[in-house]
């Protein structure tokens, strides 16, 4: 198959950087935006202001589809600013791109959403689930899926995919896996009682592969897939494999009614500062309940992920580890 030209936006991103890489190394071009722009790019690609190319002007070459990935993501403590910036970035920059598409005739157009756009009350959500109606993070993704597929409706050549992308991971994330790391690197209690919860997660490898695999079979209509690691590891799987990576004392533990305790001093004290604690009720939820968002559906549609979840988090842990000597 000849190469895409594609537009990738958010491509100065934790993912949108090595999509960038790999879709090179596979023949495929085209333009990296950002709201600064990306730089070091390989060859056949080249970098633009995303509003400069939102401003109505020619694509700059012919264009074969949008993979967008730009996002705002979700804070510890939102202010209703910080809302209204989540709902403008994640909604409304979704809208400016399927209108930029609109103008220029583009028929494909890939989006890169969350798990967290559905809710999952029993602990495993298929592509059906509902969508997330009080979470903002996961509202805003929801509402930006909907104006895919009234896109998509609008016209019966258009092609669109929503890819749900579990928590991603690998070298230089610093989201919450990485502080789970650190935590289990330093010694520092880590785990809920006996830590059985299991979590989707995605390697960034298999999420950028996961990209290029479904950019190739895009069909007229709206797609969803569910995009995470074949296996949900427990949380006290996770942590074993980062202290056997790391050479780090075996994980350590708080009984489930000291966490507890905790989690509701740490509600109370955001409810008066009006700020985020270090732990409060939703991050005890996220670590005594299970999150699975299989991607069977995706396996069906040929995709085969290229990394093992346990080799994925022994890089990103011995990243981590190497950043925190580098602190010192």
């Amino acid at each position: 198959m000849m190469g895409m030209r594609l537009v990738v936006t958010g491509a100065r991103g934790f993912i949108g950087r090595e999509l960038v890489a790999w879709l090179a190394a596979r023949g495929h071009g085209g333009c990296a935006t950002g709201r600064t722009v990306p730089e070091s790019l390989p060859p056949g690609w080249h970098g633009r202001l995303r509003h400069v190319v939102l401003s109505n002007a020619p694509p700059p070459e012919p264009c074969d589809a949008v993979v967008h990935l730009e996002v705002m993501h979700h804070l510890l403590r939102l202010t209703s600013a910080d809302v209204a910036e989540m709902q403008r970035v994640n909604v409304g920059g979704t809208r400016e791109w399927l209108a930029w598409a609109t103008a220029h005739e583009l028929r494909r157009f890939l989006f890169v959403s969350s798990v967290k756009a559905v809710t999952n009350p029993s602990g495993t959500a298929a592509e059906s689930a509902e969508a997330e109606q009080k979470d903002p993070y996961g509202r805003f993704k929801a509402e930006a899926e909907q104006a895919v597929r009234e896109w998509v409706a609008a016209d019966p050549d258009r092609s669109a995919i929503i890819l749900r992308f579990a928590p991603v991971y690998g070298p230089g994330n610093q989201a919450n896996l990485a502080s789970f790391a650190r935590q289990v690197i330093q010694g520092r209690p880590c785990l809920v009682g006996a830590g059985q919860a299991r979590k989707s997660l995605l390697s960034r490898l298999n999420a950028v592969a996961a990209i290029d695999h479904v950019l190739q079979k895009m069909q007229p209509g709206c797609e969803v897939f569910n995009v995470a690691d074949p296996v949900a590891l427990s949380f006290a799987q996770l942590a074993g494999c980062i202290a056997e990576a790391c050479a780090a004392p075996a994980p350590r533990s708080v009984p489930w009614f000291a966490a507890a305790v905790l989690a509701r001093l740490g509600d109370a004290i955001e409810a008066v500062a009006g700020r985020g604690f270090v732990f409060d009720s939703r991050r005890l939820r996220t670590l005594t309940e299970d999150a699975v968002y299989p991607a069977d559906k995706l396996m069906q549609a040929g995709f085969v992920p290229v990394e093992a979840t346990r080799d994925g988090i022994a890089e990103m842990a011995r990243f981590v580890k190497a950043q925190e000597k580098l602190a010192k």
